[in-house]
């Protein structure tokens, strides 16, 4: 039976589901795009970027996303609403005393007071503060406090009347992290750098202080329940100082070097710690008594940018790598466990009955997926620094997965062990290819070289070499005898395997060949790249047959089984081409970031891909003509 049958029973219920103005929905209950008809993965609680976030006193999640306020109902990982504010971005948030309004801000100083349950905007005030990084109440909810960059300095105003009550400027060269209140409503503290990271001033005056910790630049800066201490995040790690006089209690230093850089950080008081979102995307609890740690886990694959506890400790609100995640104080686990890449989607295949999907992540890991119900069947863990190129052996019981450490690890498609790992390239593993009896797996790496490894050994048979550059692409003929190499070098090159040796060399593109092909049979190739043409050569006599312009820096395609359609990546989607006259069969769009990968289902009939978004789509692919 042909496995993608269901498949179209699900297209035909979809079709009845628009026409009966019902929009198609992933395995989640999530919006799909048009055209698409399954996700793998999912963009709950993803973002592009965010200007801030905090927590409700009820343990909602405030979110600042562009001029908007989001609403999360984080105990389902529902957003619970979307809320225009500012036609600008929102920059800074802080919960008023009372737990009833929030204080924000957007980068061209307009302050604005707003109502999380009538979800209104109560008043608003413009300043004299341009570039605007932060705002908070003071200890009355009467006066607020702006610091910014346009002037270098901070702006104190009156609710009330709106007037201006206090200003005072700064002897940093950039702040970053604005100000705060100090201990009482008369002084205020500045971060900034780089000579020096803390200012302590009088509020009315302006007068100094103290200035004290050196580390090139203040990140963030909390103050804690108790208003003594000041919790900074620098360059390498993050430091707690005694306001009364200015020294040190605490160097929380939980990586070393500019690995250990804290953007984000905030005080859980009853536990009596320092909470920490570190540049390697690790959230880290330390114990304020004696200096330790207590715990760590990885939230992101990337830095992270806010930290917030949760009114009732129990929970840490952090965003990094483009996702708001929520993780548990005590054991680190995400509160919403989602089946889903953590990082950009760099590789993707079907197994040869067209059933399972597999897909490869910047996160380290690889997944097994259901394309029509959405599920997730295995995750892999283990593929250094990311996982770059895939391939699944002929008789879909191994995945071959290329990594950025350079080394190709080979795993169980039944149950995901690690079967072995072959080293020996110096670079990303860009490109991988089983011959078809699965006895033999080709490899090519940003070293420039091309390898050839048995089934029977950890070293590879034969080394390729020929190409100027990063060898990013390359393809098996029919009967494993041919082999198509494209390169950062511009050229397509067509090797004898058996042989070791280069047969023949086009240098047509103009510019890196990110993916190629043979299309249809054996006298056929197709390639393409950064600069965005598509071509069909006749390997016979070297003449290009077909020149499509994609439109656009092209990283993966596909061709369909017959040779007369390929599939290639295009901004959010892909481009379906005739192979024969040249014309554009279809134009899909979908994706909330750039597509990266392409795969398509060995009869022909499905698409999906793989994206900087995290998540993959399942598209159903145009109709033979």
């Amino acid at each position: 039976m042909n496995p993608w049958i269901p498949m179209a029973c699900i297209t035909l219920l979809m079709s009845i589901a628009v026409g009966l103005a019902q929009p198609a929905v992933d395995s989640l209950g999530d919006p799909l795009p048009e055209d698409a008809i399954q996700r793998l993965g999912t963009l709950k609680m993803r973002y592009g970027g965010i200007g801030g976030l905090t927590y409700l006193p009820d343990g909602r999640g405030v979110v600042l996303y562009g001029g908007n306020v989001h609403l999360w109902d984080l105990a389902e990982g529902r957003l619970e609403s979307d809320n225009p504010v500012s036609s600008r971005s929102l920059a800074a948030v802080e919960l008023r005393q009372d737990g009833k309004a929030l204080l924000l801000a957007d980068g061209s100083g307009t302050v604005y007071e707003w109502d999380p349950e009538s979800r209104e905007v109560i008043r608003s005030w413009e300043t004299e503060q341009r570039g605007l990084v932060s705002v908070c109440y003071s200890l009355d909810s009467k006066r607020f406090l702006v610091a910014g960059n346009s002037p270098l300095g901070y702006m104190e105003y009156d609710m009330e009347t709106g007037a201006r009550t206090a200003a005072g400027q700064t002897e940093f060269a950039a702040t970053r992290n604005g100000a705060i209140y100090g201990p009482d409503d008369s002084t205020v503290i500045m971060g900034g750098g780089y000579n020096h990271l803390l200012e302590h001033r009088v509020l009315a005056t302006g007068e100094l202080l103290g200035k004290f910790a050196t580390n090139y630049q203040a990140k963030q800066i909390c103050l804690s329940g108790d208003r003594n201490t000041i919790l900074v995040g620098v360059e390498s790690c993050a430091e707690e100082y005694n306001l009364s006089d200015y020294s040190r209690l605490h160097r929380y230093d939980p990586v070393p070097g500019e690995a250990g850089r804290c953007y984000a950080l905030d005080f859980a008081d009853m536990r009596n710690e320092a909470v920490l979102g570190l540049r390697t995307g690790s959230v880290h609890r330390y114990d304020r008594v004696t200096g330790e740690e207590v715990l760590r886990w990885m939230a992101h694959s990337a830095w992270i940018s806010a930290v917030a506890v949760s009114p009732d400790e129990k929970y840490v609100l952090t965003f990094g790598g483009g996702l708001l995640v929520e993780s548990d104080m005590d054991t680190g686990l995400p509160r919403m466990q989602w089946a889903r890449h953590g990082g950009p989607i760099r590789a993707v295949a079907f197994t040869s009955t067209g059933d399972r999907v597999i897909s490869g992540s910047e996160d380290a890991t690889m997944r097994v997926w259901d394309p029509r119900t959405g599920e997730s069947l295995l995750r892999i863990e283990g593929a250094v620094f990311g996982a770059y190129a895939l391939a699944v052996s002929p008789d879909d019981s191994r995945v071959a997965a290329g990594c950025k450490d350079g080394v190709i690890r080979e795993y169980s498609l039944a149950d995901g062990t690690l079967l072995r790992e072959l080293s020996g390239h110096l670079g990303i593993i860009r490109s991988l290819a089983y011959t078809h009896d699965g006895r033999r797996l080709v490899s090519s790496a940003d070293d420039g070289t091309v390898r050839i490894w048995s089934d029977d050994s950890a070293e590879a048979a034969a080394k390729l070499q020929g190409h100027l550059g990063g060898v990013l692409s390359v393809a098996l003929s029919a009967d494993d005898q041919l082999l198509l190499t494209g390169g950062r070098d511009g050229t397509v090159r067509l090797w004898d395997l058996t042989e070791a040796r280069q047969l023949k060399m086009h240098g047509r593109h103009r510019g890196w060949i990110e993916a190629v092909a043979f299309a249809g049979d054996d006298n056929w190739a197709v390639s393409t790249g950064r600069d965005g043409k598509v071509m069909r050569w006749d390997l016979q006599n070297e003449d290009v047959v077909a020149d499509i312009n994609n439109g656009e820096w092209t990283y993966t395609m596909s061709v369909a089984p017959d040779g007369n359609k390929v599939y290639c990546g295009a901004g959010s989607g892909f481009n379906c081409w005739d192979l024969r006259d040249g014309h554009q069969v279809s134009q899909v769009r979908g994706h909330t970031a750039g597509v990266l990968s392409l795969a398509l289902s060995p009869d022909g009939r499905a698409v999906v891909t793989g994206s900087s978004d995290t998540s993959l789509l399942v598209w159903e692919a145009p109709a033979p003509e």
